[in-house]
């Protein structure tokens, strides 16, 4: 099988599955993946407010859906990222973070997988289950700004 014919969930699946110490958690949102996809694409306004770590972002389009991305932490701490974002797909790396989204149409709406790990092996061990547990609360904020959305969206 090419890995090209795996859909996003499945591809990120792949590489959180080869990447060491990766974690992935997936949910169901309530919502049309066009909705899900648009909070997920506008990384410069949505990401600081579901990923609690990031205090700002700053995104430079690059050739096609590459993108270079710079990432100010909220304890100062600064990140530039080399990413690929298209629809349904968003992977970003640093030297020292991986991160992951994708997304699938389902019934009942949208599948959206999450992954992440630090490329730091002596730190794994130790983050693995905090970032279990981080990534659940992310995925409840990001739920809540996808309502958000849906709301500002059929207001009147």
């Amino acid at each position: 099988m090419n890995p090209s014919d795996l859909d996003p969930v499945r591809r990120l699946r792949v590489m959180a599955g080869a990447t060491p110490g990766c974690v992935l958690l997936e949910r169901v949102i309530p919502a049309p993946f066009d909705t899900v996809w648009a909070v997920v694409a506008d990384l410069e306004r949505e990401l600081p407010r579901y990923q609690p770590h990031v205090r700002t972002l700053r995104v430079t389009p690059g050739r096609g859906d590459r993108l270079d991305v710079l990432a100010l932490g909220r304890a100062g701490l600064c990140a530039r990222f080399d990413a690929v974002l298209r629809p349904g797909w968003c992977w970003m790396q640093s030297h020292h973070i991986v991160f992951g989204l994708a997304a699938v149409p389902v019934p009942g709406g949208t599948l959206l997988a999450r992954a992440g790990a630090t490329r730091r092996p002596g730190l794994r061990r130790l983050l693995m289950p905090l970032l279990r547990r981080d990534f659940g609360r992310e995925l409840d904020r990001f739920e809540s700004r996808v309502r958000a959305r849906l709301t500002r969206d059929t207001a009147p």
